[in-house]
């Protein structure tokens, strides 16, 4: 992919970032090194179904809300389905960070709608750590931006954008997590909160043991539904010794 097709597709994304208050974050300087996400992969996905995803420790609950402002755990949309957790703040501006985890969100979603049995057993969840700004209203606007008409055709995955009700509610979510966020002494033009972050997105089995942990260096569609063909091929055989290939 090009970088000025890239850049079109960043600033796209921006627009629907900036949709609930008016906000439009600046973009990132054209300088800056893409993230394979945004692209074609320089190296070719391992087959599914033909490796082991370790164990890595269990994943976490904790108390958030859903986009029409309900409460309830973390822990309880796990399990169900095979989960894909991205932490983001929506008015992030490094193209390397939350938006680069929306956008590969969004085309694993595109990638899941032609595949049936990818859809009825993965589940998306995007929660943001800045729940002062990323109030339940805006979250739901925001996910209604990013997942467009597509969100209620059938074949789309269950792809639910969360927040929660304060920084004090996040931060033991965060934590189980270990996923760094650090208010930055700078704010945004308009007085919103910048953070510092490190990019983690989550691979999540129905067993709510973490299974994959994807940094700026491996998140991409094509690794993301390759490793959760994998769960659900381990899932078939019921024993990670005998694998057996799952054709995309």
């Amino acid at each position: 992919m090009s970088l000025v097709r890239v850049r079109w597709l960043f600033n796209s994304l921006l627009c629907a970032l900036a949709f609930a208050q008016g906000v439009l974050a600046e973009p990132s300087k054209p300088e800056v090194v893409l993230a394979p996400g945004w692209g074609k992969l320089s190296f070719e996905a391992p087959v599914a179904g033909t490796y082991d995803l370790p164990k890595i420790r269990p994943a976490a609950g904790g108390t958030i809300l859903d986009d029409a402002g309900k409460s309830l755990d973390l822990d309880d949309l796990l399990g169900e389905k095979i989960t894909v957790l991205s932490f983001i703040y929506r008015t992030c501006d490094d193209i390397n960070g939350c938006p680069l985890s929306t956008m590969v969100l969004h085309r694993l979603a595109g990638k899941v709608k032609e595949q049936p049995r990818l859809a009825d057993n993965l589940r998306l969840l995007t929660l943001s750590f800045d729940p002062e700004f990323d109030t339940p209203e805006v979250m739901k606007k925001f996910g209604e931006g990013i997942k467009g008409s597509s969100a209620n055709k059938e074949g789309a995955p269950d792809w639910q954008f969360l927040t929660s009700n304060s920084d004090q509610a996040i931060q033991p979510i965060l934590d189980a997590y270990q996923q760094s966020v650090i208010p930055d002494m700078q704010t945004q033009a308009d007085g919103r909160k910048k953070y510092s972050h490190i990019l983690r997105v989550y691979l999540i089995d129905r067993k709510k043991q973490i299974r994959n942990i994807y940094n700026v260096s491996f998140l991409h569609p094509d690794i993301l539904i390759n490793d959760v063909l994998t769960l659900l091929n381990e899932e078939q055989v019921g024993q990670k010794s005998n694998p057996k290939v799952v054709s995309l």
